[in-house]
């Protein structure tokens, strides 16, 4: 069916629209006699979102009946907002319904039981790279196909017997042979628990053939580990502090660094994210507060730390706030916009803009 210039002038004037407010060029639509408005979902994508899909690459909508729906790529995920308009929409170039937007604060549930890693996949609303990138801050261990968490005090117990292991053969800390050391204590604990502490705790330093020099089998070759020192200091402080309410800060320092293996040297910037110090409490006292345990909603988050404590430094906070930063505003402007700051003894501090409550 064509319309003639008269007829579309006509609908022009029903509409009491001006033809110079029309584009240059016109377009007849017509209406399938089987129209269906539910089969076709619009969604507006960022500029980067759009070039991403145009390369070939694909979106993923994940999440469950209960949650709120997210747009992931292999690296990142994306908020799904519904836009609601009580107009009609046409399926046109450059028509927008709905977009994605960046949200640092999603919520990221992950079921309590054993997992497969397409199974996370398939609920957990994150891209597939986050979700390896939170397996490994979880510290989650891989058994026989399936994710888990391994209860602190265990893994405590399986690092423990790695250290004495290490120390009774009078091993470098820097070059431990994980075949020996799998070989043996594989008698005490499963060979892949082992496997996982050496991957949470030290990282490969090198491998050699087997059969000493060069060539040989790779998959013969002895791998050697470094222990990682910051990693398990910072774990025999959260061994102290776990257990205790407050923890007198000297004697705290003191029982550490008695705690760590021979030679390590403990820093309070390994435990950074994992502890409070209250230098105004006489004496001075530490207590166990874990970035970990906190929300992972942005606002939820910030009350939580004010509550615990009312000013903050920016070193102090940083670690508390880091895993919600993104691209478009780091940790500065984050708490430039959703925090007061003010001076205090020269130094910049942070305090909630809500009225404080007791």
């Amino acid at each position: 069916m064509m319309r003639s210039l008269q007829e579309v002038d006509a609908v022009v004037e029903c509409a009491k629209l001006h033809t110079d407010d029309l584009c240059k060029e016109t377009q007849a639509i017509f209406f399938h006699s089987e129209l269906d408005n539910e089969s076709i979902k619009l969604m507006e994508l960022e500029p980067n979102l759009l070039e991403y899909l145009e390369e070939g690459n694909s979106l993923i909508i994940r999440g469950e009946m209960l949650d709120h729906a997210v747009v992931c790529t292999d690296s990142e995920t994306f908020e799904l907002k519904k836009a609601e308009t009580s107009n009609s929409l046409l399926l046109l170039p450059e028509l927008s319904l709905g977009y994605a937007e960046e949200d640092p604060s999603a919520e990221r549930t992950v079921s309590a039981k054993p997992l497969t890693f397409e199974e996370m996949l398939s609920s957990v609303q994150a891209s597939e790279k986050e979700t390896r990138a939170e397996l490994k801050v979880l510290q989650a261990c891989y058994i026989d196909g399936y994710y888990r968490t391994l209860d602190f005090d265990y893994m405590s117990s399986v690092l423990s017997k790695v250290l004495s292991f290490i120390e009774e053969n009078s091993w470098d800390c820097r070059r431990v042979p994980s075949r020996e050391t799998l070989d043996v204590l594989q008698e005490l604990e499963p060979r892949e628990v082992l496997q996982h502490c050496l991957d949470c705790f030290a990282e490969q330093s090198s491998s050699t053939p087997t059969g000493g020099g060069g060539g040989g089998d790779t998959e013969d070759a002895e791998i050697f580990y470094r222990l990682d020192e910051d990693k398990i200091c910072r774990f025999f402080a959260e061994e102290l502090l776990r257990p205790t309410r407050n923890f007198n800060f000297k004697e705290f320092l003191l029982t550490w660094q008695q705690a760590v293996p021979e030679g390590f040297s403990t820093s309070l910037d390994q435990i950074q994210g994992l502890a409070l110090i209250d230098r105004t409490s006489r004496p001075e006292v530490i207590k166990y507060f874990p970035a970990s345990e906190l929300p992972e909603d942005l606002s939820k988050r910030l009350a939580a730390l004010f509550k615990a404590k009312e000013k903050w430094t920016f070193e102090e906070i940083k670690p508390y706030i880091e895993s919600l930063v993104t691209e478009k505003m780091d940790a500065g402007a984050l708490l430039t916009k959703y925090a007061r700051s003010s001076y205090q003894q020269g130094v910049k501090v942070y305090n909630s803009k809500a009225p404080r409550t007791t």
